[in-house]
């Protein structure tokens, strides 16, 4: 399974890594922001893709909710979860009518967001 880290913030994206990795995910890359990850997605080869990508809303550059939709055309097969502090309706509104798999709370603890990674890939809890 290949995932995407999409956060501004490196503390936020080793948290999200390391639970991952209890996960058994190895192939892991980040981004710092919507453009940044917009273009790993392009450069993939057209037989790669990411299985599950973790974004943040508020980011520099390009927010996660703008760069949601270009992720959901280039990569419509990933499953999507939201890692935001910014859970208003609004947001929460967007991502849902994009079609995100997940969407957890900052600050979250490891229990809260492998919960919405389980329900996101429906992976049985073990």
């Amino acid at each position: 399974m290949r995932a995407l880290v999409v956060d501004d913030s490196k503390i936020s994206r080793d948290f999200i890594i390391s639970h991952l990795h209890e996960m058994g995910i190895t192939m892991i890359e980040e981004a710092v922001d919507g453009f940044d990850a917009i273009n790993k997605i392009k450069k993939l080869p057209s037989d790669r893709k990411y299985d599950l990508i973790t974004l943040d809303v508020v980011m520099p550059k390009k927010d996660g909710l703008e760069a949601l939709k270009d992720i959901k055309l280039l990569s419509p097969a990933s499953k999507i979860i939201i890692c935001s502090s910014n859970n208003d309706a609004y947001t929460v509104q967007i991502a849902i009518g994009f079609g995100v798999d997940g969407f957890v709370v900052k600050p979250f603890s490891r229990q809260k967001f492998l919960d919405a990674l389980w329900r996101s890939l429906k992976i049985d809890k073990k």
